[in-house]
């Protein structure tokens, strides 16, 4: 455990106030990693920007947002004291580089599909042809499984659409992340069918390892607040709805 978890977990479980009394303005780092983190300056800049933004606010933090390029943003909270990193996927390889704050979202990867239910890699390498996104993980994933279907696309918004037009049989991809482009797309996420999930990931708001236990702590019962209260289902809605 790091000992700003230590700290932080001791002041709650005093009943200490974590609130911080007097602003902090802390940086946040992130890198375009929709629908997560899409653009700063847009009207729907990203479903963990609007929600660090609603945690900042309730913690009395102010958190400034800088986007880089993801290996840049995640070297720079590594060097950075104070510095945040979000929204980044909680593995045993990066366990000892951060202080891991709270879990911000678990999106699964999935083979979406328009009609049944695909729930396993011998039921997708049975289709005639999976969307896959060109020269990922996951489509080294599915070619380690043995998949022989896969059609591989340059962009969501291609595999969106092919999976519409009916083009494609699935398309493997996060859940969240389908939802969110058929919706940008201008088509009904309420069409798709998620299968059983393959793999969930655990993406976090993550810190550099000196980061204050007591504004850590603060963060965290925020998020915990806005789940309690709705707040964090609405800010989902707006993308994924």
């Amino acid at each position: 455990m790091k000992p700003w978890n230590f700290l932080a977990g001791l002041a709650l479980a005093l009943g200490l106030n974590t609130t911080i009394s007097q602003a902090a303005t802390v940086t946040a780092y992130t890198g375009a990693l929709p629908p997560y983190t899409i653009d700063g300056t847009a009207e729907l800049p990203g479903i963990s920007h609007e929600l660090l933004l609603e945690m900042g606010a309730r913690a009395g933090v102010d958190i400034k947002i800088e986007y880089l390029p993801w290996k840049r943003a995640q070297k720079t909270v590594q060097e950075t004291p104070n510095a945040m990193l979000f929204t980044a996927t909680r593995t045993a390889k990066r366990e000892a580089l951060y202080g891991w704050i709270v879990e911000m979202a678990a999106p699964q990867e999935v083979f979406v599909t328009t009609d049944q239910s695909v729930d396993s890699f011998e039921s997708g390498a049975g289709l005639s042809s999976v969307a896959i996104l060109d020269g990922t993980p996951r489509e080294r994933q599915l070619n380690d499984q043995g998949l022989t279907n896969l059609y591989p696309v340059q962009n969501t918004s291609n595999a969106a659409k092919m999976l519409n037009a009916g083009r494609v049989n699935a398309w493997y991809t996060l859940n969240q992340r389908a939802a969110w482009v058929y919706k940008t797309e201008d088509l009904d996420p309420a069409d798709l069918v998620f299968g059983a999930p393959q793999r969930t990931l655990s993406n976090w708001l993550a810190s550099n390892l000196e980061f204050d236990p007591a504004i850590a702590a603060s963060l965290a019962k925020a998020l915990d607040d806005m789940r309690a209260d709705g707040t964090y289902d609405a800010i989902l809605a707006k993308y994924l709805n």
